[in-house]
C-alpha cells in the first residue's frame, strides 16, 4: 500500500472516529435532556399532588372548623331558649302550676331539638370531611398513575431513541 493511500486510510478512520463521537455526544446530551425531562415531569407530579392533598386538608379543617362553631351556636342557643323559659316559669310561678310544668315541657323539648341539630350538624361534617377526603386520595391516586404513565413513556421513548439509533432491538 502505498503511502498516500495509508495517508488517506487514517484520515478517514480519523473523519469516522470524529463522526462518531460527535453523534455520540450529541446523543447523550439528548438523552440527558429527556431524563432531566423525565424528572421534571415526576417532579411537577408530585408537587401537584402534594398542593392537592395540602388544598384537601385545608378544607377538611375549614369544615370541621365551621361545624364546631355551628354546634357551638346551637348549643348556645338551647341553653338561652332554656334560660328564658326558666325565667319565664319563675314569673308565672304564683299564677298557675300548670303553666310552669307546660312551659318546662317546652324549654326541654326545645334543648332535645337543638341537641338532635347539633348532633346531625356534627354527622353531617364527619360524612363531608371523608367524601373530602376520598376525593383527595382519588385525585392523589390519579396524579400518581399520570407520573408514573408519564414516567413510563418517557422511558420508552428514550429506548426507543438509543435503539433507533444503535440498531439494536
Amino acid at each position: 500500500m502505498s503511502a498516500e493511500n495509508k495517508d488517506f486510510s487514517k484520515e478517514a478512520l480519523d473523519n469516522a472516529k470524529e463522526g462518531t463521537e460527535n453523534v455520540t455526544d450529541s446523543m447523550s446530551a439528548k438523552a440527558g435532556e429527556l431524563a432531566n425531562d423525565a424528572k421534571e415531569a415526576l417532579g411537577s407530579a408530585k408537587e401537584k399532588a402534594s398542593e392537592l392533598a395540602e388544598e384537601a386538608g385545608e378544607k377538611i379543617s375549614e369544615f370541621s372548623d365551621a361545624a364546631k362553631d355551628k354546634a357551638t351556636h346551637l348549643a348556645e342557643d338551647a341553653k338561652e331558649t332554656y334560660n328564658e323559659a326558666k325565667d319565664k316559669a319563675k314569673e308565672f310561678a304564683d299564677d298557675a302550676s300548670e303553666k310552669i310544668s307546660e312551659l318546662t315541657d317546652t324549654a326541654k323539648a326545645k334543648a332535645s331539638e337543638f341537641a338532635d341539630d347539633a348532633k346531625e350538624t356534627y354527622t353531617e361534617a364527619k360524612e363531608k370531611a371523608s367524601e373530602f377526603a376520598d376525593a383527595a386520595e382519588d385525585k392523589l391516586e390519579d396524579l400518581a398513575e399520570d407520573a408514573k404513565e408519564t414516567y413510563t413513556e418517557a422511558k420508552k421513548k428514550t429506548k426507543g431513541f438509543f435503539q433507533k439509533l444503535f440498531g439494536k432491538n
